[in-house]
């Protein structure tokens, strides 16, 4: 079934909802509460999970399994290893769900290639003066990306997803949440930088892989790297790692 641009954007919209729920779910799953008082809101998931499987129908027409939630019961009226059963069988159908939306999804080897290649393609474009600092070269990132009809919040956070590797905090400067991927930026305007940005990139690398499936350098360059090629060889033979260079 061919979908519509919108369609596919509703779609990605759809599979936060499903990771939400099965967060959800699995905080219950790995909960200290006893069995007896854990699965009471077993008909409540299976309500919020009604409602995505019924868009994702709606959207696709493929067929997917749903509950009659009005026949369920509910914690105060169903024993626990019932309450258990329909839980599981609903974290089941979630994980399936959750599948059957990534394929719809444009892919998402696709979908990083797409960011990159807009990257290469279009970033000069935008950037009318030279850039002072890296944030100015955020700036025109994103603007290329909402430009593209990317969706901050949904498609994209920026400087969110904070955490820590080997006692250091890091920030991703673009996180890519529907396909786990985050896009540093980095800028050489001085013959110094090149060697500098070569070390950050190599400490991002297993930071951001160690959290995202991969990540992408984008280096945007003032006139100080003279063989592409070389500076960026030695990232693109890393597994998980992407890079380009944008020259001024």
């Amino acid at each position: 079934m061919d979908l519509t641009t919108e369609q596919i954007r509703f779609l990605k919209r759809l599979s936060i909802r499903a990771d939400a729920l099965r967060r959800a779910m699995e905080a219950v799953m790995n909960g200290t509460t006893p069995d007896h008082a854990k699965w009471g809101a077993f008909a409540a998931f299976a309500k919020t999970y009604n409602v995505i499987a019924n868009d994702y129908f709606e959207v696709t027409g493929d067929p997917v399994n749903r509950y009659n939630t009005a026949a369920l019961g509910n914690g105060m009226n169903t024993l626990w290893p019932v309450q258990k059963e329909i839980f599981d069988t609903v974290f089941s159908d979630v994980l399936i769900l959750s599948g059957l939306l990534l394929a719809y999804d444009t892919g998402i080897s696709s979908s990083r290639s797409e960011i990159q290649d807009l990257l290469s393609a279009n970033l000069r474009k935008v950037i009318f003066r030279p850039p002072a600092v890296e944030k100015d070269v955020q700036d025109a990132v994103e603007a290329l990306l909402i430009g593209r009809g990317y969706q901050k919040g949904i498609d994209y956070d920026r400087e969110a997803g904070k955490f820590k590797f080997s006692g250091k905090e890091f920030i991703p400067d673009f996180n890519f949440i529907l396909i786990n991927t985050v896009v540093e930026v980095k800028l050489i305007r001085a013959d110094g930088d090149r060697s500098r940005c070569i070390e950050e990139m190599s400490a991002d690398i297993p930071a951001y892989l160690s959290h995202y499936g991969a990540v992408l350098f984008c280096v945007y360059d003032l006139g100080f790297i003279r063989d592409v090629s070389e500076f960026q060889g030695g990232i693109d033979k890393q597994e998980g790692a992407r890079i380009v260079v944008v020259k001024h």
